[in-house]
């Protein structure tokens, strides 16, 4: 990258940019129930997720989003909300079209798991998951016949091809053992003030990983693929970090190890995380990991990851080195600014489509009377924007990105997409236990290109790609995905901005199959819809 790189930046500044709130201007009325208690329960500070993802196929981003309810009382009315999007606004469909959703809701994944071209929906929760079969125009509930169902407690997950036969197998993230009537006090006995307990108090749990058999249904294969560490999983990515073709696993735990699975190529993973360097902060120590997500930071076409971690602790910013990874949070210039808040919902996303991934912070406390301990800790923070200056190094950009950045929330779940089509991603924004946020993203953009793909021999929403652009000389790289942050899923199909270039020199997919198709000049500001080649 170096000087080349800093010279093909475009002049644009992050000043003619403006994040405007428009969740009810766009006809979105969704509050998040958590069901709050004084007996402090964990699953109520946990939040919840959301979804940008196409279900009508009409190239619009419709929005689910997750609710939760009351632990003992039921859901009732606090159901989810499935929003469709019509151009000019987004219309809530009456009973989220049959996928309300029953249990203690946390997260949300969709993908099209049974390659009949439309996608559905698995939720996570606190009690039985459910995964729903989306089938003209309404879901249908398949929790059953598929062989899911887990009754844990599951937080993020994420579909990926884990054995590239061309479906979608499915990794789902537990956090703690926990049960009502068995939680302890925890607090201040001397200020008479409780707490919620943190994970340490309660039983770690394995996470789980699905094979798709093909017919419907899934068989639970993880402890011989080698998914048998006990963690405190919240946030999960997958993605091909050591390039050789297959997907890898990333899992951010809260005050365990976080893990790294390295896939065989056999039906087989590896838990490498601490030789690989992304199972510690920078010190050796363990962090309360919350949300997680991969992108390639510096164009050197690999995938780094992030993680968002507990108020006095740095998020951690992991560079891929081929080999290993180096954390350079303080480096990157996002350590020391992290200390003061506790981070949630994350993603990499170029919001001024100048061809750098930038990245987005959401935040807020777990406790929701810290101020009565601590007077310079509030439990509703604002979000931050960090952006990225091409040069392995972040400046946070959030004041200068409107007022709609100035409020705080108490993030959970955040996901990116296209609201209106106008080429820059827009930002979801669930808040625990309060109204949900929705931040369009206006001004001055870069141009841009957006790529939908869709896979013969691979699966077909392609999860797995990686897509790769030229444009005036410099290299970009996007990988398709369906499953990360926390609790969330953004947009499937990737967003490169490639700032004032006129025309797209060249674009690689890297399929899942092997397969690699190449596209020259290619006209920017424009949706491409690639299917795979036969063989």
């Amino acid at each position: 990258m170096g000087v080349l790189g800093l010279l093909l930046l475009p002049t644009l500044v992050a000043a003619e940019i403006q994040f405007i709130e428009v969740s009810a201007q766009m006809g979105i009325d969704f509050v998040h129930e958590n069901g709050v208690s004084a007996e402090k329960r964990l699953p109520e500070t946990n939040g919840a997720g959301s979804a940008f993802f196409d279900w009508e196929n009409d190239g619009d981003q419709d929005l689910y989003l997750v609710n939760s309810g009351h632990m003992e009382k039921g859901r009732g009315p606090s159901w989810n909300g499935l929003y469709r999007n019509d151009g000019s606004v987004f219309k809530p469909v009456v009973g989220a079209a049959g996928a309300r959703g029953e249990s203690y809701g946390m997260g949300v994944v969709a993908a099209d798991y049974d390659s009949d071209g439309d996608p559905d929906l698995y939720l996570t929760a606190w009690g039985p998951d459910q995964l729903y079969r989306s089938d003209e125009g309404s879901f249908t509930d398949a929790t059953d016949v598929s062989g899911l169902g887990h009754e844990g407690w599951t937080t993020s997950a994420a579909f990926l091809d884990m054995d590239l036969d061309g479906d979608l197998d499915l990794f789902v993230a537990q956090y703690v053992h926990f049960e009502l009537g068995e939680q302890p006090w925890c607090g201040r006995d001397d200020m008479d003030l409780r707490f919620y307990c943190d994970p340490r108090v309660f039983e770690s749990t394995a996470d789980i990983l699905y094979r798709n058999e093909g017919d419907g249904v899934f068989s639970e294969v993880g402890l011989s693929a080698g998914i048998d560490q006990k963690g405190n999983g919240l946030g999960v990515v997958a993605g091909d970090w050591d390039l050789d073709g297959d997907p890898d696993l990333y899992v951010a735990n809260a005050l365990s190890p976080n893990f790294h699975y390295v896939n065989q190529g056999n039906g087989r993973f590896v838990e490498d995380g601490l030789l690989m360097g992304t199972a510690l902060s920078a010190d050796g120590a363990n962090q309360a990991g919350m949300g997680v997500d991969a992108g390639d930071i510096d164009a050197d076409g690999d995938l780094d990851l992030f993680v968002t971690n507990y108020q006095l602790e740095t998020n951690s910013l992991y560079r891929n080195d081929g080999s290993y990874f180096s954390e350079i949070s303080f480096k990157s210039g996002i350590g020391e600014i992290s200390l003061n808040y506790l981070g949630f919902g994350t993603g990499f996303f170029d919001f001024d489509n100048d061809g750098w991934l930038d990245l987005f912070v959401g935040n807020g406390h777990v406790h929701d009377n810290i101020g009565e301990y601590d007077e310079l800790v509030t439990h509703a923070q604002r979000a931050q924007i960090f952006r990225n200056r091409g040069a392995g190094t972040f400046a946070e950009v959030t004041g200068e990105l409107g007022p709609a950045f100035a409020a705080k929330y108490v993030v959970r779940g955040s996901s990116f997409g296209d609201i209106d089509q106008d080429g820059d991603l827009d930002i979801a924004m669930v808040s625990n236990g309060r109204r949900f946020a929705l931040m369009r993203n206006d001004g001055e953009h870069g141009n841009w290109l957006q790529v939908h793909l869709e896979g013969r021999q691979s699966n077909r929403d392609a999860i797995g790609a990686l897509v790769y652009l030229w444009a005036e000389g410099r290299k970009q790289m996007r990988q398709v995905k369906a499953g990360s942050g926390f609790l969330s899923m953004s947009q499937v199909d990737p967003l490169f901005g490639v700032g004032a270039a006129k025309a797209i020199e060249r674009l690689e997919i890297h399929w899942p199959s092997g397969e690699v198709q190449v596209l020259q000049d290619i006209a920017v500001n424009q949706r491409m819809h690639l299917k795979e080649k036969t063989r």
